[in-house]
């Protein structure tokens, strides 16, 4: 029996939108280093050693790539190096790359290589600028990059993680290619118990950006209240205007009413959780309709692109035929044109060497006209007059 499809409420604009939020926080980018980047160094990372680096290198690319962050990750006093490791006493750091997707993307690998290098390109630019010529010296190295993907997709990630699968015949160059790997922390991977089991504010933030579907805000509404208050127990009180900025876009693309959705967000600014949904009816059958009348509009207006699409297509293809038949028949028009321009000459001509044989006029001044009046060579000339001279 074929995996019933599921529908999703949630758009690529609110999710982008919860991205930035997220990521843009140094406290939640922390917590996300500490509990879900593969690096042992990073477990320890606290706020104050983020740095957020993203106007550097995203506006590089388009408009759509806004929802990706470049971090900068001081881990000096985390990886204590003697002096012979880093000779040149330059700055120790992981520049973490975060792209976002809402969907499955297989250039991600490119994508990813672009910003690596750029970075490093700036990386080396700016510490000439510091000490001119040290990006020459033997000793000079460039920082490391940890290339994450955050996927919030429900579908299985199917692109390939590392860089060199994507190298048609990859194999007959071996360690020739560029190879990396970026680690995929995959949203969906985690179930609801998982996520709480963190402890900490970006668990939160998780579980509100996965929801897409009904089911998911079934299981949202669920939550032990208890339990996530703890975790915003200690939370700032900026960092529970972002939770609740992100749980207000959640709501509102539920189409819950304006007065009804600030409730709920009020009672995350005043960590009363375990009331969350007090008083407030989500109709998951109601969402379910929504959703099918959402869909069915879908459908049909695709079905009548297509529609339109075929009728185009048979238009063009008959335009093509008939433009193709008028060319043809065009062409052989022209040719029997041309043709008859040749006949006629050749009769003129004729006709005009007998008038000027009767009128008794030398052979060159006949040739002479010839090539004045007709455009002829000098050779054409003696043949049409020896011609007409064999009759």
């Amino acid at each position: 029996m074929a995996e019933e499809k599921q529908f999703v409420i949630s758009n690529p604009k609110i999710s982008d939108s919860s991205s930035k939020l997220i990521f843009g926080d140094k406290i939640l980018s922390s917590q996300f280093f500490r509990d879900y980047a593969d690096m042992e160094i990073l477990r320890n990372i606290q706020p104050e050693d983020v740095e957020d680096v993203s106007e550097r290198y995203v506006p590089l690319y388009s408009t759509e790539r806004e929802s990706d962050t470049v971090k900068k990750v001081d881990i000096s006093r985390y990886l204590p190096m003697k002096d012979k490791e880093n000779q040149l006493n330059l700055p120790l750091y992981i520049i973490s790359l975060i792209e976002h997707k809402t969907k499955v993307e297989y250039n991600v690998g490119m994508q990813i290589l672009r910003y690596m290098i750029y970075i490093w390109e700036d990386y080396e630019k700016e510490m000439d600028k510091q000490h001119p010529g040290i990006s020459s010296r033997k000793e000079f190295r460039y920082p490391p990059i940890l290339p994450i993907v955050y996927y919030e997709g429900d579908r299985k990630w199917t692109a390939p993680l590392n860089f060199s699968d994507r190298i048609l015949c990859g194999e007959l160059l071996g360690k020739y290619l560029p190879h990396f790997e970026y680690q995929l922390v995959r949203l969906h991977d985690y179930s609801n118990a998982d996520l709480l089991e963190k402890g900490d504010e970006i668990s939160l933030a998780m579980l509100i950006n996965k929801i897409q579907s009904p089911e998911d805000i079934s299981a949202f509404v669920r939550l032990p209240g208890e339990q996530v208050c703890e975790i915003l127990k200690d939370t700032p009180q900026y960092l529970l205007d972002t939770i609740a900025k992100l749980l207000r876009a959640l709501l509102y693309s539920m189409n819950l009413p304006e007065d009804e959705t600030e409730s709920v967000v009020s009672r995350i600014k005043e960590r009363k959780m375990a009331r969350l949904f007090e008083n407030v009816k989500i109709d998951i059958q109601q969402e379910r309709k929504n959703i099918a009348e959402v869909k069915k509009e879908y459908d049909d207006t695709k079905k009548k692109y297509d529609d339109t699409k075929k009728k185009y297509d048979d238009t063009r293809k008959k335009y093509d035929d008939t433009r193709k038949k008028y060319d043809d028949t065009r062409k052989k028009y022209d040719d029997i044109k041309k043709k008859c321009n040749a006949v006629e000459k050749e009769f003129e001509i004729y006709k005009q060497i007998n008038r000027m044989i009767r009128n008794h006029c030398p052979e060159s001044e006949i040739k002479n006209y010839l090539m004045e009046q007709y455009s002829l060579t000098d050779e054409q000339a003696v043949q049409e007059y020896e011609k007409v001279m064999r009759e």
